[in-house]
């Protein structure tokens, strides 16, 4: 059976002769074009009309930018963790991307400036998510929050994060516990790898080499081969997961033409067995980042982006 690509996808290759990143192997400049690309694509996002931003601080060390739409249910929140594959990112640079899920969910969001890698390999990125969590709930009266209907959302390593500090929260006993938890094609997975042969390879935007760079700088410097389930934290690889029972509601949507593609099939289905309720969509035809699209900066939206954007914010107005 033929390879399904998405026609605007495409059409989007055939014009511009798309970047992914997949010969650097360099973490500087993998940050760089990173940066660069997921930059370029939220500054590009229309700023919605009443929004309002203001910065706080969880600690002295965690800042934490609140994004308020002008009509939102006050009792809601949403934890907006970036992506960047571990390396790269920032709320600013994301910027655009975090007050459309504010608005297309009227909900607040709180964004924080989260660690990343190399710098602050594992935990810091987990302890920061979670930091931010707690600092919500305990401020919640300030910003018209019930702590009870708080849902976490992250994009790409953000969804990574994001997974890793709902295990841990689970795990700690948070209280009241988190709502739910959006994940955007997260990266789960530090052992995931494609076959040379896997037809896959010239539509990605994201890399097997980028994403081995990625998990190495956020795991210390360890070794694919070095690893194992004993000296890699399930809250570092949430695909690692041994046990999924209790966590929140969530919401998994990738492109099949993702590199992680099958990982988020396999926690999707995991979590199913685990009694957890899901909602899974797989995008067809669709790469990484199709939502901005990620590496592909002046270029319309695709059709299928805004529909992943729309899917979101139905289901996070759920709670």
């Amino acid at each position: 059976m033929a390879l399904v690509i998405d026609p605007q996808y495409a059409k989007l290759i055939e014009e511009t002769n798309g970047t992914s990143g997949g010969g650097i192997t360099d973490t500087t400049a993998i940050r760089n074009w990173a940066n660069a690309s997921v930059s370029a694509a939220a500054q590009a996002v229309p700023w919605p009309e009443g929004m309002q931003q203001s910065t706080h601080s969880a600690s002295s060390a965690l800042e934490i930018q609140r994004f308020a739409p002008q009509a939102h249910d006050p009792g809601r929140a949403v934890v907006f963790v970036f992506g960047g594959g571990m390396i790269s990112g920032s709320v600013e640079s994301s910027r655009g991307f975090v007050a459309a899920l504010a608005h297309t969910s009227r909900s607040q969001v709180f964004a924080p400036q989260y660690r990343i890698a190399p710098e602050h390999p594992f935990p810091a990125a987990v302890d920061d998510a979670l930091a931010a969590v707690e600092w919500l709930q305990a401020n919640a009266q300030a910003f018209g929050v019930d702590p009870a209907r708080i849902v976490v959302f992250g994009q790409s390593a953000g969804g990574g994060v994001a997974a890793g500090m709902a295990l841990r929260a689970r795990d700690r006993g948070l209280s009241p516990p988190l709502a739910g938890q959006c994940l955007r094609y997260p990266m789960l997975d530090d052992r995931t790898t494609m076959a040379d042969s896997d037809p896959r390879w010239k539509y990605w935007t994201w890399s097997v080499a980028a994403n081995d760079m990625g998990w190495k700088c956020y795991l210390g410097g360890l070794e694919k081969w070095e690893r194992t389930d004993e000296n890699i934290s399930c809250y570092a690889a949430p695909a690692r997961a041994k046990e999924l029972h209790g966590l929140p509601p969530t919401f998994i949507g990738v492109g099949s033409l993702d590199l992680f593609k099958d990982e988020n099939l396999d926690y999707a289905a995991r979590l199913v067995k685990a009694d957890v309720g899901v909602e899974f969509h797989l995008y067809p035809g669709m790469p990484h980042g199709f939502d901005g699209p990620h590496g592909f900066a002046g270029v319309p939206p695709m059709k299928l982006g805004k529909e992943m954007w729309e899917d979101e914010a139905r289901w996070i107005m759920k709670f």
